[in-house]
């Protein structure tokens, strides 16, 4: 064979590997982006499961001396406290405030109201 055929046949083949190793550069490209999509994909899902499935579905109940407790804390907690129909602000002296109200034999049970953040703004116990 001539030289020249040679030479276009080596050039060829070097073409054809390239051209072998680009495509399967471009499919493992491919995989891991699709792998990487079914990750992301299923950590969405995974969140969502985890948020909606986070309600409480028994009622909480406190008693008296739970109550008071969360009247002394209530500037750590940042909110005011219902109890029944006293109130209780996070502004108020704590040690100025009338308890009196606060049935320390009963049990209440909590709601919570919250701001558009979700921040707890009053708790009320009932």
């Amino acid at each position: 064979m001539s030289e020249t055929v040679e030479k276009f046949i080596l050039v060829a083949a070097e073409i054809s590997i390239v051209l072998v190793a680009c495509m399967f550069a471009l499919g493992g490209i491919q995989s891991q982006d699709a792998a990487v999509q079914a990750a992301h994909k299923s950590a969405v899902n995974e969140e969502r499961r985890l948020f909606t499935s986070l309600e409480i579905t028994e009622q909480v109940t406190y008693t008296g001396a739970e109550v008071l407790q969360s009247i002394r804390q209530m500037k750590a907690l940042d909110a005011n406290i219902r109890v029944v129909n006293q109130y209780f602000y996070r502004s108020d002296d704590i040690e100025s405030i009338d308890v009196s109200g606060v049935d320390l034999n009963r049990t209440y049970t909590v709601s919570y109201i919250r701001d558009s953040q979700g921040k707890v703004q009053t708790i009320v116990f009932t």
